[in-house]
């Protein structure tokens, strides 16, 4: 999709942000340079907090982990109860994210659970799984059957009546330039054999954004063509 001016770009987007109801809408328009910085300042810091208030202020960046979305928007819930406590004291279910996201085909849903970026989602000798990476395993497992089971209870509790069964839940963990290589092969085994499951480090989100805001700042030093929506 190609426009003409930057009004008709702007109302493009406008139209987009709003095709789900309370939802943090990013596109790629909203990726800058100065952004790889406060990136690696969350994930250098360590807790989940301080990477999700960059990845809640700047949704876009959560497109560079799932596949198959090209350039197009994202749409991003974060922290929506998809399950309230139980009468027998169950505690609810609250992804760190649901996510819309949009190709040429049309639209699919994800969550993403994000751990840390210091703890690998599998041992040092790879034997098994390390605490975190069980811990979103189950997390995951949890959620995918929720939605199987009570997608209509979901739609209500988020208030998005658009909501579909997700395509995946994406654990957003681990570097992967600091895996051992029994880490990075058990790692590429559970997708194998759990492929509604995928793990995701987040030197991927760190590649994606280099090279966007590199491609953006050569284009925008030269006459910048008609803007192109997708891939």
């Amino acid at each position: 999709m190609k426009f003409t001016s930057e009004e008709d770009v702007e109302r493009y987007f406008a139209d987009q942000a709003t095709l789900f109801r309370g939802a943090h809408y990013g596109t790629i328009n909203n990726i800058k340079a100065p952004l790889n910085i406060e990136l690696q300042n969350a994930l250098d810091d360590g807790p989940e907090e301080s990477i999700q208030r960059v990845l809640t202020a700047n949704p876009y960046l959560l497109q560079y982990a799932m596949p198959n979305t090209g350039h197009h928007g994202v749409w991003v819930f974060p922290k929506r109860m998809i399950r309230t406590q139980q009468v027998d004291r169950t505690p609810g279910l609250i992804p760190d994210y649901l996510v819309a996201a949009s190709n040429s085909l049309g639209y699919s849903w994800h969550i993403i659970e994000i751990k840390r970026r210091d703890t690998q989602f599998a041992s040092s000798n790879g034997r098994s799984l390390s605490s975190a990476g069980l811990k979103a395993v189950v997390q995951s497992a949890t959620y995918l059957t929720h939605f199987h089971q009570y997608i209509e209870t979901v739609r209500n509790n988020v208030g998005v009546s658009e909501i579909i069964q997700p395509e995946n839940v994406i654990i957003l963990i681990g570097d992967s330039s600091t895996e051992t290589a029994e880490q990075a092969a058990r790692r590429a085994e559970f997708e194998q054999i759990a492929p509604r499951v995928k793990i995701v480090t987040y030197d991927r989100i760190v590649r994606g954004l280099r090279s966007d805001t590199s491609f953006r700042t050569k284009v925008a030093e030269t006459d910048s063509p008609p803007t192109t929506v997708g891939a």
